[in-house]
């Protein structure tokens, strides 16, 4: 297990965070396990607009069956997660730019909502940490994140 991953992401509050190419996916799932925590994998290749992103993050977080696909139902699921019962939760969201550099309105009412979540469940102490790889120096990521990490 890689201690040093589980070190940091306790003490991690919840928020989104831009990670550094250089961070070992491997390291990063040892560590989240390691915890009692649930990684969501989300790859941005697949979410170059609304609909996708939101096809995407359902299939990554392994939403419902009841998700509907809209933007009022991602803030209701990501705010949920009962069906995916854990100490914590981290997503990885991988490249990014391809919403938001494509599609910024789109990019920035899912970066609302997901910063939202981040509140929210830090409310209920329980740590939610959006980790974005792959930004690409787009507008409006570089406002919501606290730092880089490791």
């Amino acid at each position: 297990m890689n201690e040093r991953f589980a070190e940091v992401l306790a003490q991690t509050p919840p928020g989104l965070y831009r990670l550094l190419p250089s961070v070992d996916t491997l390291a990063l799932t040892e560590g989240v396990e390691q915890l009692g925590w649930r990684l969501f994998r989300l790859d941005g290749r697949r979410a170059r607009n609304k609909a996708s992103f939101l096809n995407a993050a359902a299939e990554a977080m392994a939403f419902p069956d009841y998700f509907g696909r809209n933007w009022d139902a991602f803030e209701e699921c990501i705010n949920d997660l009962s069906w995916a019962p854990a100490r914590g939760y981290a997503l990885l969201y991988e490249h990014v730019w391809w919403l938001a550099c494509g599609q910024p309105a789109a990019w920035r009412t899912a970066r609302a909502i997901l910063h939202d979540a981040c509140r929210n469940w830090a409310s209920q102490e329980t740590p939610f940490l959006v980790l974005l790889r792959q930004t690409h120096g787009c507008s409006g990521i570089e406002a919501v994140l606290r730092t880089n990490v490791w």
